[in-house]
């Protein structure tokens, strides 16, 4: 049977958030008009996720993961499964995003209205916002030419902004499209992955705007237990940088040498290079 839209999920030890953001989902799939379903790949976890969702939310279908896929290649797990039912499109979303009731009618409005205008479908960013006020996650611009992998967050009420890259946490996308892109590379540990997804689709010439309104809420994550933060010692801090949660050198390896063309090594050593830069800054004179 084909759907409207399929939600693609991945968990980790998230039973309450996870559930609560399936409502939401299915909430906003209702309030949208739309048909539904969910894929979601529930990569080990010790909480009961899988169980408790498939008592739940009867219409989401779950895939156990190995318990070492991480985002990038949980969600990838996810979206080969979706793919083998008929849908119009897909739709990425966090499991600790929880979308507003309209937030389906505004991307999907948002795609349509994207259709009319070029001719073509295009991928829709929903940003999120974590207090009410500022965007936590959501449509990303390129500060600069010469600093094409370093982003700002971009938003405006009312208006569909033109993006470079975007967050995944909330990402409508037709399946046409998905299937031109392909699927998330998974060579990508865990991050960096919803990036490179966007600029494959640049390459293409599938355009990616935000939605003109807020979709939903999801909390920004925190610098305390990252190599941001300040209380911890340099070695800690620059092992937790290496980790596969920020910037392990495989995975940058693969992404700057995939999109940084001849300045490729320059993009690649430069954010180590800057760690230890602040790092001896910070050293008391």
């Amino acid at each position: 049977m084909s759907v409207d839209v399929i939600a693609v999920l991945t968990s980790f030890n998230r039973k309450e958030k996870t559930i609560k953001s399936l409502a939401f989902f299915e909430s906003a799939a209702k309030a949208a008009g739309l048909t539904y379903s969910a894929v979601l790949v529930d990569d080990a976890s010790t909480d009961g996720t899988a169980q408790a969702v498939e008592q739940s939310h009867a219409w989401v279908r779950v895939i156990r993961g190995s318990g070492n896929l991480y985002w990038c290649r949980g969600m990838a797990l996810a979206i080969t499964e979706a793919l083998k039912e008929e849908s119009g499109h897909i739709l990425w979303l966090n499991d600790d995003t929880d979308l507003n009731e309209n937030a389906l009618k505004i991307m999907s409005g948002a795609g349509l209205e994207l259709k009319n205008i070029y001719g073509k479908s295009g991928i829709i960013v929903g940003c999120t916002t974590s207090d009410g006020s500022d965007v936590s996650y959501g449509g990303l611009k390129s500060i600069s030419a010469f600093r094409k992998f370093s982003y700002q967050r971009v938003y405006q009420e009312h208006a569909s902004i033109e993006c470079d890259a975007m967050n995944g946490n909330a990402v409508l996308i037709a399946r046409e499209d998905v299937q031109k892109i392909g699927n998330l590379d998974i060579k990508y540990e865990h991050a960096m992955g919803d990036i490179d997804y966007a600029l494959m689709a640049k390459k293409l010439g599938i355009k990616i705007f935000t939605a003109p309104e807020i979709v939903g809420v999801c909390g920004q994550n925190s610098d305390k237990g990252t190599s941001k933060d300040a209380s911890l010692g340099m070695l800690t801090r620059w092992e937790k940088m290496l980790s596969r949660k920020e910037l392990p050198p495989k995975s940058w390896l693969h992404f700057t040498f995939k999109h940084g063309g001849v300045l490729a090594p320059l993009y690649f050593v430069w954010p180590y290079i800057k760690f230890w830069g602040q790092a001896f800054k910070s050293l008391p004179k």
